[in-house]
C-alpha cells in the first residue's frame, strides 16, 4: 500500500514538473517578445534582454555595400549604433512588418494624408500581437509576426539564457541601404 502511494506521489510530481516545463517552453519566448516591446521599460531594462553586439553584427550582415561609403555624420558605425539602440530594438519589435524604419530617410510622400486616418492603419506602421515561433532545439527560437499571412515580417532570433531568452538577431525584410 505504501509503495503504491509513493509511486502515485512520484508520478504526480513528475506530471506537475512536466506541465511546468512544457508551459515554460511554450510561453517564455512570448514573454521575452512582450518584455522587449514594453513602452514603459527603460532603455537599461531593454539592454538586459538582448545581446547588443550580436544584434548589431546581424544588422551589419544585412547592409548593402553602399553603406560602407556613407560620409559623416551618418557613417556605417553611426547607423549600426542607432539601429541597435534599445529604443530602436523596441520599435523593430513593436512594428515588425517592414520598411517604416527606413521611410524617414526618404521623407513623406507628396500624397501622404495630413488629417486623421480614415481607414485601417497603413502597413508602414502596422503592429501585431500574434507571433509564430519556430523552435530549433531547446536553446533557440525564431519569432515572426503572424498577424498577416500575405505580408512577411521581420524575424527575431532568441537564444536561451538560463530560464529566460535573449534576443541575438533581427532579420529584416529588406536590406539596409
Amino acid at each position: 500500500m505504501k509503495i503504491s502511494r509513493f509511486i502515485w506521489l512520484v508520478s504526480a510530481i513528475a506530471a506537475v514538473l512536466l506541465a511546468a516545463g512544457g508551459s515554460w517552453y511554450a510561453f517564455s519566448p512570448r514573454l521575452a517578445v512582450a518584455a522587449l516591446s514594453d513602452w514603459e521599460a527603460a532603455p537599461e531594462e531593454l539592454l538586459a534582454r538582448y545581446d547588443r553586439p550580436r544584434v548589431r553584427a546581424a544588422f551589419e550582415r544585412q547592409m548593402l555595400p553602399q553603406v560602407d561609403t556613407y560620409q559623416p555624420p551618418y557613417t556605417k558605425g553611426v547607423v549600426l549604433d542607432a539601429m541597435s539602440d534599445p529604443r530602436a530594438v523596441r520599435l523593430f519589435i513593436n512594428e515588425p512588418y517592414g520598411e517604416w524604419q527606413f521611410a524617414a530617410a526618404a521623407g513623406l510622400p507628396e500624397d501622404f494624408p495630413g488629417g486623421e486616418p480614415a481607414g485601417p492603419m497603413p502597413r508602414i506602421m502596422e503592429t501585431t500581437d500574434s507571433w509564430s515561433l519556430e523552435w530549433s532545439g531547446l536553446n533557440e527560437v525564431v519569432a515572426t509576426p503572424s498577424g498577416r499571412n500575405e505580408v512577411r515580417g521581420n524575424s527575431y532570433r532568441f537564444e536561451r539564457d538560463g530560464l529566460s531568452w535573449r534576443l541575438v538577431a533581427i532579420d529584416l525584410t529588406v536590406p539596409i541601404r
